[in-house]
Order: structure tokens, then C-alpha cells, then sequence
């Protein structure tokens, strides 16, 4: 043990004298501020929960340390993030504090703005919806629609809980019909944007149809 704390006492010697250094050097100088926008995170949003309403998507923080520190200080080093694990449904207000902000050892959080911020939470439900297809223009002249079908009829997707009873199917993207002479598949994506539907069950789906010459 003994022979263990003498190996390499010089080298031990200079590193503590450099890190000595270097902190008085540091502990020496003036303190100064600065300020950034910070893009606001969030993490641990419960699953069947979903977020919407959002304060901005920046904060101001302003940031107190040695100058030296500050002059190196970078915003990519600045991290805003809220911890929404124990979030609710409904309205949820969260007040910023330094321990939310990521950043360098030796500097400070001398001020954040906006100091709190709401977030509303809404619960999801999963609901099984019939697929309807849209359509748009019309087969060639002498040409008619017979049917179609979907594959899969139906699709699974996550709604707000208040929507539940609102949404009665799920539609897809416009299949074009115009100038068509023929029957043809094809594989059409599910419009999520129209609800705002979420962990759909089928992205796309395949539909027939039937296209004949009108008798």
C-alpha cells in the first residue's frame, strides 16, 4: 500500500498543483452573466396520456458563473427539460427551477423566463373504426366504378378520450379514378391528420376495385 502511494509522487505532485492552480485561477475572476434561448423539453409523459396544450417552446435562461466558463459557454450545452411522469389529465402546472436546466459544473441559473408554464394532458382510448375510402375524379368516358374492397375493413387507432364518440370511421387518402380503364389495387395510406389519430393499428391499406366498360 505503502508502495502504491509513493509510484509516481511527481506526476500526483503536478496534477494537484495544476488543479489548485486552476481553481484559484477560476475562483479569481469575476462572475458574469449571460443569457440564451432554450428550447423547452419534456420527458416522461405517461403513455395514455397525451399533450394538448404546450407553453412556448423556448424559455429564457440566464446563466451566472466565472467569465471564463461564460466566454466558453455554448447554448447547445443548455438543456430546458420537464420531468411529466407524475402528470395528470387536465390542466398541469409545472414551475421551472434550475434543478430543470442542464448545464456545465461551475455555472448557475441566475433566472428563468417564464418562471412556470401550463400543460393540459388528455387521455387516450383505443377505439376499432371502419375504413372508408375517398375518391376523386371518374373513370374514362364508357367506364364505371362496380366496387371495391379494404384490406383490412378496419383499423385501430388512438383517439382523445372526448372524441370517442365523435369519430364514427377513419378515411383514407384520395384515390384518383380520373381517365382510369381498368381495375387496379391499390395501397392507400390512412389520412391521420383529419383527427389526429395516433398509434394506428394499419398505416395503409390495400383497396380493390373494379372498373368495368358501362353496358
Amino acid at each position: 500500500m505503502r508502495d502504491l502511494f509513493f509510484k509516481n509522487l511527481r506526476l500526483k505532485a503536478l496534477a494537484l498543483a495544476f488543479a489548485v492552480a486552476l481553481w484559484f485561477f477560476v475562483a479569481g475572476q469575476s462572475n458574469t452573466e449571460v443569457g440564451f434561448l432554450v428550447s423547452l423539453g419534456f420527458k416522461g409523459i405517461p403513455k395514455d396520456l397525451v399533450m394538448t396544450s404546450a407553453p412556448p417552446g423556448e424559455v429564457e435562461v440566464r446563466m451566472r458563473g466565472p467569465k471564463l466558463f461564460i466566454n466558453n459557454l455554448s447554448p447547445t450545452q443548455i438543456i430546458a427539460e420537464l420531468d411529466l411522469s407524475g402528470a395528470k389529465e387536465g390542466l398541469n402546472t409545472y414551475r421551472l427551477t434550475p434543478a430543470d436546466i442542464v448545464r456545465p459544473m461551475g455555472i448557475d441559473v441566475s433566472m428563468i423566463r417564464p418562471d412556470s408554464v401550463d400543460i393540459r394532458l388528455e387521455r387516450l382510448v383505443n377505439v376499432t373504426l371502419p375504413v372508408r375510402v375517398r375518391f376523386s375524379g371518374r373513370p374514362a368516358k364508357g367506364y364505371r366504378l362496380v366496387s371495391f374492397t379494404v384490406s383490412p375493413q378496419a383499423v385501430t387507432a388512438g383517439v382523445l378520450k372526448r372524441q370517442q364518440k365523435e369519430i364514427e370511421a377513419i378515411y383514407t387518402k384520395t384515390v384518383d379514378l380520373e381517365g382510369v380503364r381498368g381495375s387496379f389495387t391499390a395501397t392507400v395510406p390512412i389520412d391521420a391528420t383529419e383527427r389526429r389519430l395516433r398509434s394506428l393499428s394499419a398505416e395503409k391499406v390495400s383497396v380493390r376495385l373494379v372498373i368495368e366498360k358501362e353496358r
